[in-house]
């Protein structure tokens, strides 16, 4: 075996590679995820920007989305089970994996207490059953007039898709003396 045969035997390798990556890329990869909060209309409104992106040419199936809002120096699990809770729902939530548990016991337009919220997003899940190649968006009000003033407050977006593990991501805002800050 020559020289040239070894690049060319080299260069097919690295083909079959490519292409079985792109496959497992195809069928593994996820819905990318992001949040924007706006900053308010007025002194007691914010609205939060829920984008899910499926770049992916396979549908990708949705079982549930929400919101998680609490302050950030608390862990999402502890602002769960507070806001549960505080709404007389008893589940047992020790990773934010069971906070899929609770998609039948969470009412639109949500759960609130103090300054926490779980927010279900049944547009993602409900509207639309699969998510093709497309760029789905969704906006949230939020009343921040409970909100401690100069705090920050964590704001993360939950997506449970069928047959696979959660995604999440997460914003921050501080709500100011006249406007909140983000």
């Amino acid at each position: 075996m020559n020289l040239g045969d070894l690049f060319q035997a080299a260069g097919s390798l690295a083909g079959v590679f490519a292409l079985l990556w792109r496959i497992r890329d195809e069928f593994g990869s996820y819905l990318r995820i992001s949040l924007k909060v706006s900053p308010p209309e007025d002194n007691n409104w914010i609205t939060i920007l829920s984008t899910l992106d499926n770049k992916g040419l396979q549908r990708k199936n949705l079982e549930w989305a929400c919101l998680l809002i609490g302050p950030e120096t608390e862990s999402p699990i502890e602002t769960t089970k507070l806001i549960l809770n505080a709404s007389g729902i008893v589940r047992e939530i020790r990773y934010t994996n069971d906070l899929f548990s609770i998609k039948n016991s969470c009412p639109f337009p949500g759960l609130m207490f103090d300054c926490r919220a779980l927010i279900p997003l049944p547009f993602f899940y409900s509207e639309n059953i699969a998510i093709g190649d497309e760029t789905l968006t969704y906006k949230s009000p939020v009343n921040i007039s409970r909100f401690p003033k100069h705090v920050p407050i964590s704001v993360r977006l939950f997506v449970f898709g069928r047959g696979r593990l959660h995604r999440s991501t997460h914003t921050c805002f501080i709500v100011g003396l006249s406007e909140a800050k983000v």
